[in-house]
Parts: C-alpha cells; structure tokens; sequence
C-alpha cells in the first residue's frame, strides 16, 4: 500500500518479497514513483525475502534515481539487512533505524545512512 506524504511515498510491506509477490509490488512502485520519485519502503513487518523480491527491490531503486529521487529502506529486519549483505548490496540502499528518520531525512532531502 501507498501512503502519500509531503516530500515522497510510503510503501509498506506485510509480508513476503518473493516471486508470488513480486508482480503487485513491481505496480506498487510504479504508482509511488508516478507520484514522487522518493520512496521509503517500510520493512518491518516484511517476511522471507528472496532473489526476486530483491530485484524488484534494486529496480525501483534504480526508477527512482534515474528520475531524481531513490528508494530509502527503513526498519529492515536483521535477516534482510544480512541477505543485502549477502547479495554485496548493502552499501546500495540507504537504511535507516526507523520510518520516522527517513521521513524526517526525505523531507531535509538529507539521506544518510544510520
């Protein structure tokens, strides 16, 4: 779901970021980027993530920034950090402790990492 806020988007995921959801989250990035092109995921209530979710993940990143913005990763749970790790992708997305500091960060357009 997409939740509209002065200075980007909200995304926030329930659950898994796997091939069985990769297509309505692909859609879901489309109608955030459609809007604004800075978006915070919210990950803590995600579940098991694999290869796939992952890519839909690095391809709105990738959205983003080639229209001015980026994709911010707030409250990653330790798994997902350590699969980002993993992939050598944890240097790529910026993550930060909380919703509320990447809202805060997004608003200032001041986005670094926790």
């Amino acid at each position: 779901m997409v939740h509209a806020f002065s200075g980007g988007s909200l995304i926030r995921i329930t659950g898994d970021l796997d091939l069985s959801t990769a297509a309505r989250l692909r859609a879901t990035f489309e109608t955030a980027l459609a809007s604004d092109p800075w978006i915070i995921v919210d990950l803590s209530r995600a579940g098991v993530t694999d290869s796939v979710g992952l890519g839909v993940l690095v391809a709105a990143r990738h959205g983003a920034r080639r229209r001015g913005g980026d994709v911010l990763l707030a409250a990653a749970p330790p798994f997902l950090v350590s699969f980002l790790q993993a992939a050598r992708l944890g240097g790529v997305f910026t993550m930060f402790d909380t919703v509320p500091q990447a809202m805060t960060a997004t608003l200032s357009r001041g986005t670094g990492p926790r």
